[in-house]
C-alpha cells in the first residue's frame, strides 16, 4: 500500500470535499431515516397548527398631510410634519409607542380581556408563584398589546398602515380604528400643548417687556425735563424754532440795515453838493411842500414888485426877506430830515448787533441742547425698540391664542380598518405543505450526522458509504466530462482542471516509491479514465518529465486517436510479436511531447498480451528509459483487460465519477487479480 499512502497523504485537501453524489448516495443508504424524520416533522407541524389560535388581522391607514392649513398655521407654534423617510420612521415609532397603546387600553378596557391580560387566566403554576403587582400587570398587557400591532410604510407614499391582530375579528377592526384615532388625537394634544406652553410663555415675556417699556419711557421724559428738551408739535426743539426765527430776523435786519446805510451816504452826498433838495425825503416832506409853496408866491410877488419898483423898495426888501426865512427854513428842515435819516441808521445798526447777539446765543443753548439730545436719542432708540418688541410679542400672543381655538392635525385616516371575513393566521396549508421540505431536509441532517458518527476520520466519499474498500482518494479533478478536456492541460494550464491534473502529476513524481507504470481505469465505462489518462501524460510532458503513453484498449485505440497516432504505423501488438521495432511503434502526441503506442490493429486476446513475458521485458524496458509510463485500461468489469495490466503496473489510479456499488466491486476484482496498490481519483 505505499502507493496509496504516499500518493493519498499528499493531498489532504482534496479528502475533505463533499459532492452532490455524496449526499445522493447518503439519501439512498438512509432513506428510511430520512422518510421517518419527514413524517415526525409533518405529524408534529399539524398538531401544532392544531394548538394555534386562530388570528384575525385587521388595518387602518393613516395619511400624513404635507399640506399647511392657511387659516390655523399662519403663526403655527410648530412647524409642518415633514415627510422624508426618517419623519415617517418617527410617526410610525409614535403610532407602535407605549403612551398610545396605554390610552388605547384604558379606554377600550382592555385590562379585563384575557387576550392581553393573562392574569385573568391563570395557569397550572401560578399557585406556586407569588402574585404580580398591578404595574407588572399592566405593563404585561401593554407588551400583549404591542405584539398584536404591526405599523409599517407603505411603499414610497406617506402612508402608514397600522394593523392589529386579535382572536375577535370585530376587535381587531376595533382596535386598529382606535390606534388610529388616538394617534391623531395625540397629535393635536402635542400642537395644543405646546401652543399652551407658548402662551403661558410669551404673557410672561410681554409682562417683562411691558415694564421695560415704562422704566425707558419714564428714562427718555426724565433726562428731556432735565435739559429742557422741549419738543413742539412739528417735532422740532424750541431752540431749533428760535434760531431759525433769529436768523430769519437777522436777515431782514441786515437788508434795512443795508438799505437805510445807502440813504443816508446819498442825502449826504446830495446835501454836499448843494442839491439837497433833490433828496427824496426832502421832496415828499409836507413842510418842504408847503415852504416850496411859499417861496414860489414870494418869487412870483418879487418878480411883480421889480418891473413896478426899484430893489430898495420896502415892499421888495420884505419879500426878499421872507424868502431868505422860508429858504432858511428848508436848509433846517432838510438837516432835520437828514438827521432823521441817520438816526433811522443807527437804530437799524443797533437792531442789527442786538440780533446777532440774540443768535449766538441761542445757538449756544442749540449746541448744548444737542450735546444732550445725543443721549436722549439713545434713550428713546431703547424704548422704542423695547416697544417694538412688546408690540410683536403681543402680535404673536394673539396669533397663538387663535391657534389655540382651531387646533388641526398633520395626519387623517384615509381608510377605516374594516371587520376581516377571514383569518389571517396561521396559514395551515402552507405550513403544512411547508412541512414536507423541511422535514425532508433534517431528515438529510440527521442521516449526516449518522454517517458522521459512525465514520472512523476516513475521506469524505469513504465516510458516506465504504464504497472504496478503505482505499484513499488521491485526487479530486473537476471537469473531466469530456475528452476535450484533454486539450485544457495546453490549452489553459492554469484553469481547475489543468491545476488537478498537473497536482496529480506533481505528487506522483514526487512520491517516495517512485511508480513509474501507471494504470489508469475506471469500474465502468464513461467515468473519464481517459480523459484523465491523457491529460496526466500530457501534464508530466509539459513538466519535462519523459513518458509514454500506452493505449491499453486494444481494438478501439480512442486515447491514440485523440493524441494524433497515425494507425499505419506499428502498434504494441507488433512490438510484442517481434514484427516491428519499439522505435517505429512510438508516435508524438501532436499536443505535446509524450510519446504514444498504439495498442493494436486486429483483434486478439488483451489479456494474453498483457500476461505475456514479454510484455513484462517490455514495461521493464520501459522503467528504464522514461520517467513516467501511462496505461489506458478499459473498465474494470467491462473487460478482462484491467485486472491483466494492474498485475504488471507500479500503480492503480481507478477514476470514480459517482461512489457506486459499481465502484466497490472493481476493487474487489482488482484486488483479486493481485493488482498493484490502487487509488481513487474523483472525477465530475
Amino acid at each position: 500500500m505505499a502507493f496509496e499512502q504516499s500518493i493519498g497523504s499528499a493531498v489532504p485537501p482534496r479528502e475533505s470535499q463533499f459532492q452532490l453524489s455524496d449526499l445522493l448516495a447518503v439519501a439512498r443508504e438512509r432513506k428510511r431515516l430520512i422518510i421517518n424524520v419527514t413524517l415526525a416533522v409533518v405529524a408534529a407541524t399539524l398538531v401544532v397548527l392544531m394548538l394555534l389560535p386562530t388570528l384575525y388581522s385587521s388595518s387602518a391607514v393613516v395619511m400624513l398631510e404635507p399640506r399647511k392649513n392657511n387659516v390655523t398655521d399662519a403663526s403655527s407654534v410648530l412647524s409642518a410634519m415633514p415627510t422624508d423617510p426618517a419623519s415617517i420612521q418617527n410617526q410610525i415609532l409614535i403610532l407602535t409607542s407605549r403612551d398610545i397603546a396605554e390610552r388605547v387600553i384604558d379606554k377600550l378596557g382592555l385590562m379585563n380581556d384575557p387576550e392581553f391580560n393573562h392574569a385573568l387566566a391563570p395557569g397550572l403554576l401560578s399557585s406556586f408563584t407569588a402574585p404580580p403587582t398591578q404595574a407588572a400587570v399592566r405593563d404585561s398587557v401593554i407588551d400583549n398589546f404591542l405584539n398584536h400591532l404591526s405599523v409599517d410604510s407603505l411603499g414610497l407614499s406617506t402612508t402608514i398602515a397600522v394593523t392589529f391582530n386579535s382572536r375577535d375579528p370585530q376587535k381587531a377592526a376595533r382596535i386598529a380604528n382606535e390606534v388610529a384615532d388616538a394617534y391623531i388625537a395625540d397629535q393635536v394634544n402635542v400642537k395644543f400643548q405646546a401652543a399652551q406652553q407658548t402662551t403661558q410663555w410669551l404673557t410672561d415675556r410681554i409682562a417683562q417687556l411691558a415694564k421695560q417699556v415704562q422704566v425707558a419711557d419714564a428714562a427718555a421724559e426724565r433726562y428731556r425735563a432735565e435739559h429742557n428738551l422741549t419738543q413742539t408739535g412739528v417735532g422740532g426743539s424750541l431752540i431749533d424754532q428760535q434760531v431759525a426765527a433769529i436768523s430769519t430776523q437777522l436777515v431782514a435786519a441786515r437788508a434795512d440795515l443795508a438799505e437805510k446805510q445807502a440813504t443816508l451816504t446819498r442825502v449826504q452826498q446830495l446835501v454836499r453838493s448843494g442839491h439837497a433838495g433833490d433828496v427824496s425825503q426832502v421832496v415828499a416832506s409836507p413842510l418842504i411842500v408847503q415852504l416850496r409853496t411859499q417861496e414860489a408866491d414870494l418869487i412870483s410877488q418879487q418878480a411883480q414888485m421889480a418891473t413896478k419898483y426899484g430893489p430898495r423898495y420896502p415892499k421888495m426888501i420884505a419879500v426878499q426877506q421872507q424868502q431868505r426865512d422860508l429858504e432858511a427854513k428848508v436848509a433846517e428842515e432838510v438837516t432835520r430830515i437828514g438827521g432823521s435819516i441817520a438816526n433811522d441808521v443807527a437804530v437799524a445798526r443797533a437792531q442789527v448787533q442786538s440780533l446777532q447777539s440774540s443768535l449766538q446765543q441761542a445757538e449756544s443753548q442749540a449746541t448744548e441742547q444737542n450735546m444732550a439730545s445725543v443721549e436722549l436719542k439713545s434713550l428713546e432708540a431703547n424704548a422704542t425698540s423695547t416697544r417694538t418688541m412688546y408690540e410683536a410679542f403681543v402680535s404673536r400672543l394673539r396669533g397663538t391664542q387663535d391657534e389655540n381655538t382651531l387646533p388641526s392635525s398633520d395626519a387623517r385616516v384615509i381608510s377605516r380598518a374594516a371587520v376581516p371575513a377571514a383569518p389571517s393566521s396561521p396559514k395551515r396549508t402552507m405550513i403544512a405543505v411547508a412541512s414536507v421540505p423541511a422535514g425532508v431536509m433534517l431528515g438529510l441532517l440527521i442521516a449526516l450526522l449518522a454517517e458522521k458518527l459512525s465514520g472512523a476520520g476516513a475521506a469524505p466519499v469513504r465516510r458516506v458509504v465504504d464504497f472504496f474498500r478503505g482505499l484513499v482518494v488521491v485526487a479530486d479533478i473537476p471537469g473531466a466530462s469530456s475528452m476535450q478536456a484533454a486539450n485544457a492541460v495546453v490549452d489553459r494550464p492554469r484553469g481547475v482542471f489543468a491545476q488537478a491534473v498537473s497536482e496529480l502529476a506533481n505528487e506522483i513524481a514526487r512520491s517516495s516509491t517512485k511508480p513509474k507504470v501507471i494504470a489508469v481505469t475506471s469500474a465502468q465505462a464513461g467515468e473519464g479514465a481517459t480523459t484523465i489518462a491523457i491529460a496526466l501524460a500530457r501534464a508530466a510532458s509539459r513538466m519535462g518529465l519523459r513518458v509514454a503513453m500506452i493505449d491499453g484498449d486494444l481494438g478501439h485505440a480512442n486515447a491514440a486517436r485523440f493524441m494524433g497516432v497515425n494507425g499505419a504505423h506499428a502498434a504494441l501488438t507488433d512490438v510484442l510479436a517481434g514484427i516491428a521495432p519499439l522505435s517505429r511503434a512510438f508516435q508524438r502526441d501532436v499536443r505535446s511531447g509524450a510519446l504514444v503506442l498504439c495498442g493494436s490493429h486486429h483483434r486478439i486476446d488483451p489479456a494474453a498480451v498483457f500476461a505475456s513475458p514479454r510484455m513484462g521485458q517490455l514495461l521493464s524496458h520501459l522503467r528504464n528509459s522514461c520517467d513516467l509510463v501511462i496505461v489506458d485500461t478499459p473498465a474494470v468489469l467491462g473487460s478482462n483487460i484491467a485486472p491483466a495490466i494492474a498485475a504488471v503496473s507500479d500503480g492503480v489510479l481507478m477514476v470514480v465519477r459517482q461512489p457506486r456499488e459499481a465502484a466497490g466491486s472493481a476493487i474487489d476484482r482488482l484486488r483479486q487479480g493481485r493488482s498493484a496498490p490502487i487509488g481513487i481519483v474523483l472525477a465530475h
